[in-house]
C-alpha cells in the first residue's frame, strides 16, 4: 500500500510546472522570428497572428489562460493548437467537448455534422 506523501506531490506539481514553463519558453524563443516576419507582411494572416499576440500581451486570451493548472493549460493550448492546425477539421472535436460540457449550447450545435457521427 502507497504512502499517501503531499509533499512529494506538491514537490513533483512545481518540478511539472517548472518543466511546462521551460518548454513553453523554449518554444516561443525558437518562434520569436517566424511569428515576427509573419506580422510584418502585412497580410490576413499577420493581422490575426498580430490580434493574437496584442491578446495574449493583455486581453481576452491573457486572462482566460492565466492561473490555470499545469493540465487545464496544457489542454487548453492543445485545443487551440487543433483548431490552429486543422480548421474545420477541429470541429467535430469542439463539438464533442461543448455537448458534453456545456448546458447552453449555441443553436448551431444542434445541426449534427455529418462528416463526424459520433
Amino acid at each position: 500500500m502507497e504512502t499517501f506523501d503531499p509533499r512529494a506531490d506538491l514537490a513533483a506539481a512545481v518540478k511539472r510546472q517548472r518543466k511546462l514553463a521551460a518548454d513553453a519558453r523554449a518554444g516561443l524563443e525558437t518562434a520569436i522570428p517566424t511569428l515576427t516576419v509573419a506580422i510584418g507582411h502585412n497580410s490576413g494572416q499577420s493581422r490575426k497572428i498580430e490580434r493574437l499576440l496584442w491578446s495574449c500581451w493583455n486581453g481576452d486570451l491573457c486572462d482566460a489562460l492565466a492561473g490555470l493548472d499545469a493540465n487545464l493549460a496544457a489542454a487548453t493550448v492543445a485545443m487551440i493548437a487543433a483548431r490552429a492546425h486543422l480548421g474545420g477539421d477541429a470541429d467535430c472535436l469542439l463539438r464533442q467537448i461543448i455537448g458534453e460540457s456545456c448546458p447552453q449550447q449555441p443553436a448551431v450545435m444542434s445541426i449534427p455534422d455529418p462528416n463526424h457521427a459520433s
